[in-house]
């Protein structure tokens, strides 16, 4: 790689950092990205053994997060009882820690697109491509959080580049390493399994351009050692899906409802369509969508080595998303890997086009131009978003107010109060009891109201109408934030996922969080 092409890498994954590092602190020590707290509680839970007792999600990322947390603690000193770092402000530190974990994997992204995609479809292609996973808001977004999604990626990327190596090389051991990467992405996130598929094809693509029958290939060793490497990858990093297999099925069978069929939320989308007219344009904005959408295409027309098994992959991956009816956006994290590597193989054929017709050092300047200008849209929701996520949230807010007005603790009245996600988040001593008629509410003694509202309605549907009109005529109203402008374009939500940031018009909200309102009842 000459200089020019390691200092723009160099870069890129500079400018990915500065993208993803910031606004990790976002709502600690209040916790507001559903799905952390199962991480974290297992990551820090091990020590008598290294059984998570939860299957829902594999268990290597917890495994990574244990020991990073571990590292941590030992670089300060703690060298026993390492929690003891993590006890104060309900383990906020824990949180961040953790969510700069999932940072570093999402920034580690970028060079290791590049590597994927160099030899395999040239050093354009890669650029493109690593440029592309750079400003990629969903990336951008997911890589902030403690969960699997930035690490599973990274390690899905990995495992195309040994996808790639299979074909070209064709050695035992790199299918060998591809198996192992492969079943490690999977002990990550079970959905990367659609990266086994690629695995499998790689070694039919490879014989086949070694001039092999298909009855040549079934019978060679390499694709038998990918499949034993991937499952051996997987036992290793995730020991008690089968050590504890009481609660593997429990777990499976537990989430199997949901897919089947959903959480009753009216407003999630499933489906193809789905997919293809909110999850991409909502994600990634409609330009870089349709360039992505572009790429599959033009695998499709004009295959190439290793386009076969990846765009394989892509729609393996997207059939799991569109096939279930609990899934959300940020589930397209999975197939992002092979999405920017046919993109960037588009990107650089289109400038290997252009060379034939004018200069080589001109066409590149033209397509590198066109690609930062069809990636700026991104750029600015990437900073739009991070400036929103620095911002105190909605909730909060209010239970700094609530603990000033009603300190100590007790009953609180509020909508819809079995759902959690929009309330304030309470310390002990505070109980939410449903919303009843204000004379009711008196006589029982509660004296304030809290209601959450948001486009978000599954999660905070808000007061009835007839308890607003209540609510309006016999209580006074204290507080009222709102966090969505009047006038703003509506900000765009993932109707499924209770994260109350959105992933376009964040300029419209002041801050992220739902509507909250208190009303005061007089004794």
């Amino acid at each position: 790689m000459n200089r020019a092409r390691t200092a723009v890498l160099l870069l890129l994954t500079l400018v990915g950092g500065v993208l993803r590092f910031p606004s990790t602190d976002f709502g600690l020590p209040d916790k507001y990205r559903p799905d952390e707290e199962y991480m974290l509680s297992r990551a820090l839970g091990f020590e008598r053994n290294w059984n998570p007792n939860f299957t829902v999600y594999p268990a290597a990322h917890m495994y990574v997060q244990h020991g990073v947390l571990r590292a941590y603690a030992l670089v300060h000193g703690y060298k026993r009882g390492f929690r003891e770092v993590y006890a104060k402000d309900r383990q906020a530190l824990a949180y961040l820690v953790a969510r700069r974990t999932s940072a570093a994997f999402g920034t580690a992204t970028i060079p290791a697109t590049y590597l994927a995609a160099a030899r395999a479809f040239g050093p354009p292609a890669a650029l493109a491509a690593a440029t592309i996973v750079t400003f990629s808001t969903i990336h951008v977004r997911e890589s902030k959080y403690a969960t699997t999604d930035a690490a599973t990626t990274f390690w899905i990327t990995i495992a195309l580049w040994l996808v790639l190596r299979v074909i070209r090389l064709g050695r035992v051991r790199d299918s060998l390493l591809a198996g192992l990467v492969a079943g490690f992405a999977v002990a990550n996130k079970y959905p990367a399994g659609a990266a086994l598929v690629a695995v499998g094809l790689a070694h039919f693509e490879a014989r086949w351009r070694e001039g092999r029958s298909l009855w040549r290939t079934v019978r060679d060793l390499r694709p038998y050692v990918a499949v034993y490497a991937a499952v051996v990858a997987f036992l290793c990093a995730t020991p008690y899906f089968v050590l504890d297999w009481d609660q593997t099925v429990r777990d499976f069978a537990y989430q199997r409802g949901f897919v089947q069929n959903g959480v009753g939320n009216i407003a999630a989308g499933w489906g193809w369509s789905w997919l293809a007219f909110k999850v991409l344009p909502h994600g990634f904005g409609t330009a870089l969508a349709l360039l992505l959408v572009a790429g599959l295409v033009w695998a499709l027309v004009r295959p190439g080595t290793g386009t076969l098994p990846i765009l394989a992959f892509v729609l393996v991956a997207f059939a799991g998303m569109a096939g279930s009816r609990y899934s959300f956006y940020r589930y397209v994290m999975v197939p992002l890997p092979g999405l920017v590597l046919l993109a960037g193989r588009l990107v650089g054929d289109v400038a290997a086009g252009l060379a034939s017709r004018m200069p080589a050092r001109r066409a590149q300047t033209l397509v590198a131009a066109a690609l930062a200008a069809l990636l700026v849209p991104s750029a600015i929701r990437d900073w739009k978003l991070n400036r929103i996520l620095a911002r105190h949230d909605t909730r909060t807010l209010a239970r700094e107010w609530i603990e000033r007005n009603q300190p100590g603790g007790g009953t609180i009245a509020a909508s819809d109060h079995g759902t959690p996600y929009g309330k304030p988040q309470l310390p002990p001593g505070y109980t939410l009891a449903p919303i009843e008629d204000v004379a009711t509410l008196r006589a029982k003694g509660i004296r304030l109201v809290v209601a959450d509202t948001s486009p978000l309605a599954f999660y905070s549907p808000g007061p009835t109408p007839e308890q607003l009109a209540d609510l309006d005529r016999n209580a006074a109203l204290e507080l009222d934030l709102n966090p969505i402008g009047p006038e703003a374009p509506a900000p765009v939500f993932d109707l499924a996922d209770a994260f109350y940031a959105p992933l376009q018009h964040a300029s419209s909200m002041s801050r992220p969080g739902p509507r909250i309102r208190i009303w005061r009842i007089d004794p």
